[in-house]
């Protein structure tokens, strides 16, 4: 199994296409499957609606510039891998948000 910050890592990559550390959210939208989040499947959201509110999350430090620096993403994932007990999880999490191929067990990609 992948280190969790393999993990960060390799899902950023994924998104950052250009390689300068800067994802826009046109490039986060084109990968990021908002459709397995639990308030989607349960019908209290729509994808759009998480996605907004997803990228709302990397929005600290009083600068609005929809953009996501590297350090927020790794930032924003760590602080997300501290609420999940199982690392599988937290890779399978981030395999289907992300499309990332891979992962066995518990933490094969489903997406």
């Amino acid at each position: 199994m992948p280190s969790l910050k393999a993990l960060i890592d390799m899902a950023f990559a994924k998104i950052d296409k250009s390689g300068d550390k800067l994802l826009d959210p046109s490039d986060i939208m084109q990968i990021y499957d908002a459709s397995k989040h639990p308030d989607v499947a349960a019908g209290k959201k729509t994808s759009s609606e998480v996605l907004r509110e997803f990228l709302e999350t990397f929005e600290v430090g009083g600068e609005v510039d929809g953009k996501v620096t590297y350090e927020e993403f790794v930032n924003y994932y760590h602080n997300v891998s501290m609420s999940i007990e199982n690392d599988d999880y937290f890779e399978l999490m981030m395999r289907n948000a992300w499309r990332i191929v891979g992962g066995s067990g518990a933490a094969a990609n489903s997406a």
